[in-house]
């Protein structure tokens, strides 16, 4: 493969992996799958029509597969680990109010660090008029937000 098809597909997933890998960035990678799969059946075309071009063609396609699975993965991490903190936030929050029988008028006053909760982890925790509210957004689609509901204690999606 020459140097200029490495540079021709190296750039590119450079990009991408800059902007995938990012918290909250996930959309990216469902926006970009069907172009994708389009790319992989052109190529798997004519890697079967033009022998000559299969190891280069299937060394773009192993590249592009593994950094579009690596950005999924991140993506995914990155998901799990948001809800794993908003439910430790969450027990916290709970066992306060268990303890004072109020709840906590911040997540700091519950003992955790607000201001790291809310930089890192997009949490957001308020109280008004008595009621808590507990919500952080969606790592893969924007504008897509959990909310615990506290009066039926379950996680709630795509509540605004």
């Amino acid at each position: 493969m020459k140097t200029t098809h490495y540079i021709r597909t190296l750039v590119p997933v450079a990009i991408l992996l800059a902007f995938a890998l990012q918290k909250g960035n996930g959309f990216l990678i469902v926006l970009l799958l069907p172009f994708f799969l389009m790319y992989l059946v052109y190529h798997a075309v004519c890697m079967i029509r033009r022998s000559g071009e299969r190891k280069s063609r299937g060394i773009r396609m192993i590249i592009w597969s593994v950094v579009l699975v690596l950005a999924g993965i991140v993506q995914t991490y990155w998901s799990v680990c948001t809800r794993s903190e908003a439910d430790r936030a969450l027990q916290k929050v709970l066992a306060f109010k268990e303890r004072a029988g109020i709840y906590p008028a911040s997540l700091r006053e519950a003992g955790l660090d607000d201001t790291e909760w809310q930089e890192k982890w997009k949490l957001r925790y308020s109280v008004k008029d008595g009621k808590p509210i507990l919500v952080y957004p969606s790592s893969v689609m924007p504008l897509t937000m959990h909310e615990y509901d506290f009066e039926t204690l379950a996680w709630r999606k795509n509540v605004y």
